[in-house]
């Protein structure tokens, strides 16, 4: 990973906890999937997946999960709203899109996504869309709530003109919302009962990747043809 300085933009707030960080990176290339570290003035250095895809460079879009104002990550966006430059260190993370497995022809592609997981697989997703990929791709994303969605303008842009189907799934069924509701895993099992021949790349908590794998890998998915940056830091609960 190379140091390098960008630019920003914009931050801004798009739900209740979620800030959405625009910077203008000029001398950056990565995959999509990848992640950059924010590098503060104390040494500490916070990774971040990268939101945006490749081809949108210069620009970089990265989302924030803010849950409490004692956290790192209110420590990080406070830091980027307070200078109009800051550091950052990229590329990192062997999860993305220039995987050989993705190139096999794969009966399907599961990006699946959990709360601000969206960033990575968003960017997987753009990237596959921009490169005309063939191949059937299904992206869903699972979160709490209604009120936890955002992004709102790009999963309008994206039913609209991508060839592969989004599904937004929540917890928590109530009067705001109107789409899928349950759990992520059911809506995906539902969807695709045989497992077998597909691929799958997972983004989001250590908990939320596992328990979604274990529940995909006794419908016939294939933990070698499944990816996540999770595997590289954290071992699997109970195994």
């Amino acid at each position: 990973m190379k140091e390098i300085t960008a630019k920003v933009n914009t931050v801004e707030l798009i739900n209740k906890d979620v800030y959405q960080i625009n910077l203008q990176v000029d001398d950056l290339s990565f995959s999509a999937g990848q992640y950059l570290m924010v590098v503060l003035p104390t040494g500490e250095q916070v990774p971040y997946s990268i939101g945006s895809a490749p081809h949108e460079l210069p620009q970089v879009i990265l989302y924030i999960l803010v849950s409490d104002v004692a956290s790192l990550a209110n420590k990080v966006v406070e830091y980027i709203k307070s200078n109009a430059e800051i550091t950052i260190k990229a590329p990192g993370g062997d999860c993305h899109s220039h995987n050989p497995v993705l190139d096999s022809n794969p009966e399907h592609i599961l990006l699946i996504a959990g709360g601000t997981g969206f960033s990575q697989i968003k960017s997987v997703y753009s990237d596959l869309v921009e490169k005309n990929f063939q191949g059937n791709v299904s992206f869903y994303w699972g979160l709490r709530s209604a009120e936890d969605v955002f992004a709102q303008e790009w999963l309008e842009e994206a039913h609209k003109y991508s060839p592969f189907t989004l599904d937004v799934i929540v917890n928590e069924e109530s009067d705001q919302w109107h789409g899928r509701s349950g759990w992520l895993y059911e809506a995906i099992l539902n969807d695709h009962p045989d497992l077998s021949n597909c691929v799958a790349l997972i983004s989001g908590s250590v908990n939320m990747v596992y328990g979604t794998l274990d529940q995909l890998e006794s419908k016939g998915l294939n933990k070698d043809r499944c990816f996540s940056d999770v595997f590289a830091y954290a071992p699997h609960p109970g195994k």
